[in-house]
């Protein structure tokens, strides 16, 4: 199911990317999602609001999992959260990362080898994580992925930011939104 929803998500940003010439302030209504999973909570900035996946509960280790996504044809977002489970702890900083770049690139039908990811540690509202980004061809388009991955209160965190290369638009977007993540920092 998430497979369909970020291929259909793709093919939006693919064949619709670019189109018309209208700034995004004009199109858009840029507010704020706030996304709570176990103890963890944040706050993402979006150009629209977007919902949780409902059909997607636990990854293939069984440990619970949590998608929120929105798209539309200049710009997508995508949230996962992981909680550990019994038997099956959280990976390290940078093994989340690494699962989150692979998921992608099989989401894509891509092979590793053909997509170089760009890394590098960046703080997310004071949490130490590591931004990973990729240029990704398909179609004759290129389409440009930012992933934020960090743990919070035992929640492996992965927000991607997606937009076509020719969607003046989304690039727009994406400079308002990208890597605007609060980490609600709340006690108990």
């Amino acid at each position: 199911m998430k497979q369909y929803i970020i291929a259909l998500g793709l093919g939006m940003v693919l064949f619709l990317g670019g189109c018309g010439s209208q700034q995004a302030i004009d199109t858009y209504s840029f507010g704020q999602k706030v996304i709570n999973v176990g103890q963890s909570e944040v706050i993402v900035d979006s150009p629209f609001d977007f919902g949780q996946l409902d059909r997607i509960t636990a990854n293939e280790k069984g440990q619970p999992l949590t998608i929120y996504a929105g798209l539309d044809k200049n710009y997508g977002v995508y949230v996962s959260a992981t909680q550990a489970s019994t038997g099956a702890p959280l990976p390290t900083l940078e093994e989340g990362a690494k699962l989150g770049q692979q998921a992608l690139v099989k989401e894509l039908g891509q092979t590793g080898a053909n997509i170089p990811w760009d890394q590098e540690q960046v703080q997310v509202d004071g949490v130490q994580a590591v931004k990973s980004t990729m240029l990704a061809g398909a179609n004759g388009q290129k389409i440009r992925f930012t992933q934020y991955t960090f743990i919070n209160k035992g929640v492996l965190w992965n927000i991607r930011y997606s937009y076509s290369d020719s969607s003046p638009q989304g690039e727009e977007i994406n400079q308002r939104v990208n890597g605007h993540i609060q980490v609600t920092k709340k006690e108990g």
